[in-house]
């Protein structure tokens, strides 16, 4: 990861010069200005993501800084440098937009802490941006998104077989987006300029199910005080996908093979036979060879819509799904909401991608949308989570602790360390009391072996 663009302004040119030295040496990409005016200069011809300025200078003010500087571009970070007797001002600069501020005289570690700590956060929030850039120049497959090897096959798949009429049999668990499947091999057929139809078969019973299917005439039973077109018939031309056919009954799925096998149906309750053209799409939770062996659906109707089989994988077996599906619905969310949210803090995605997700893309949609109406900051923080996910996440928490033997104590210090981050989800305070060290110790061991990364080449 690349270090940030830094921006020192301050009219002592000594602090200016010894400050450039040592962010220099640490690595960053570091300008100067001893003005407001030659700092907004410099921000207007180049991208910076951290200013560094001194409340007072020469020409303009600190705020007046941070005003202009946010009108550029409101993810550049501002840190405010103060003296001691001005924290009030300071306090006001951080109310302002400011990311933090300083006292002078500078602790270079707790300025080197300070900009680790504001990067990480601008990280995330570039991340996110470019995520959410490539949700639709590559990720995106008609409402899809995926760029696992599992989805990428899929997305393979659907491009093969949309242009044919091979009836398609989609297999997944409740929540995995099955329909999406379904409609985006109708939007990339020859058939997307006509209708795609899609009925729920579990939650109708019988007779319902039949009528929706084949429609009814006038009479047919009580109620059907007119002729009603069924989905076949709305669907002439175009896609049907019957969602759930497992739930089907054995004498609609009599009625649903003739179809299959003709092209043709009757009405309830009437005579006329009735062609249509419509290319089937079925999806199931069940095993249906199972449910074959049981005796619950017939082996003929099973072999007519496995003609091509698509299977689903649940979310827990496509984890490094979980980031782009959770931007994907944190900017649709936060659109719909008006909020301007910039992404997941760090342990929030640990917990996101920790999560077994029972209920798979629908449940982790459901909790996004409720976590962007929950959130007062720019980041979703653990405690914006339903507290089924948290409590879960503490239960099934490490509790111990494999050193292997022959480990060095350095390895075994940083291992600890770590580990208890982990646990405490990234909660230095909570981390360092449990290991009874100091916060300050917890972070200089983190900037420290971030530096021998660096310098490792990672």
């Amino acid at each position: 990861m690349r270090k940030p663009r830094i921006l020192l302004v301050d009219d002592d040119k000594n602090t200016v010069n010894g400050l450039k030295k040592i962010l220099i040496q640490d690595g960053y990409d570091t300008s100067c200005a001893v003005t407001g005016y030659e700092a907004l200069d410099i921000i207007e011809r180049k991208h910076v993501d951290i200013v560094i300025t001194d409340m007072k200078l020469p020409d303009i003010g600190g705020l007046t800084i941070i005003e202009e500087v946010k009108k550029k571009d409101n993810d550049t970070a501002i840190i405010m440098i103060t003296a001691y007797s001005s924290i009030q001002t300071a306090i006001d600069a951080v109310k302002k937009g400011a990311e933090d501020y300083l006292t002078k005289p500078i602790n270079i570690d707790e300025l080197e802490l300070t900009l680790s700590r504001i990067w990480e956060k601008q990280s995330l929030i570039l991340q996110n941006k470019e995520l959410r850039q490539r949700l639709d120049e590559r990720y995106n497959f008609s409402g899809l998104i995926g760029n696992t090897p599992e989805m990428q096959l899929i997305f393979k798949t659907i491009a093969e077989i949309a242009p044919t009429a091979a009836t398609v049999l989609i297999y997944g668990e409740t929540g995995t987006g099955k329909e999406l499947i379904a409609n985006a091999i109708h939007c990339n057929s020859d058939r997307k300029d006509n209708p795609y139809i899609a009925l729920h078969c579990a939650s109708l019973s019988e007779g319902v199910l039949e009528s929706e299917l084949f429609g009814h005439e006038k009479g047919a039973f009580t109620g059907a005080i007119s002729q009603r077109r069924g989905r076949f018939e709305l669907a002439d031309g175009g896609t049907l996908f019957l969602d759930e056919i497992g739930e089907m009954s054995q004498h609609v799925q009599i009625r649903l093979l003739r179809v299959l096998e003709t092209g043709s149906f009757e009405r309830v309750g009437g005579e006329k036979t009735l062609e249509s053209d419509v290319r089937i799409i079925a999806a199931t939770n069940k095993d249906l060879e199972k449910e074959i062996k049981e005796g619950r659906f017939r082996e003929d109707l099973y072999y007519r819509l496995n003609v091509i089989n698509l299977s689903m994988p649940p979310l827990r077996e496509r984890n490094d799904d979980i980031a782009l599906l959770a931007d994907c619905f944190l900017v649709k969310y936060s659109q719909k909401n008006k909020k301007d949210i910039k992404g997941f803090s760090p342990q929030t995605i640990r917990i996101l991608n920790n999560y077994g997700w029972p209920g798979n893309v629908r449940e982790l949609e459901n909790v996004i949308e409720r976590a962007v109406v929950m959130t007062k900051t720019e980041l979703i923080e653990p405690e914006n989570l339903p507290s089924n996910i948290n409590l879960f996440m503490r239960r099934t928490k490490k509790k111990t602790l494999s050193i292997p033997f022959g480990t060095t104590l350095k390895e075994a210090e940083k291992k600890i360390i770590l580990e208890t981050l982990q646990a405490t989800d990234g909660n230095k305070s909570k981390a360092a009391r449990t290991l009874d060290i100091s916060t300050r110790k917890i972070e200089y061991k983190l900037k420290e072996w971030d530096n021998r990364n660096n310098k490792a080449g990672f």
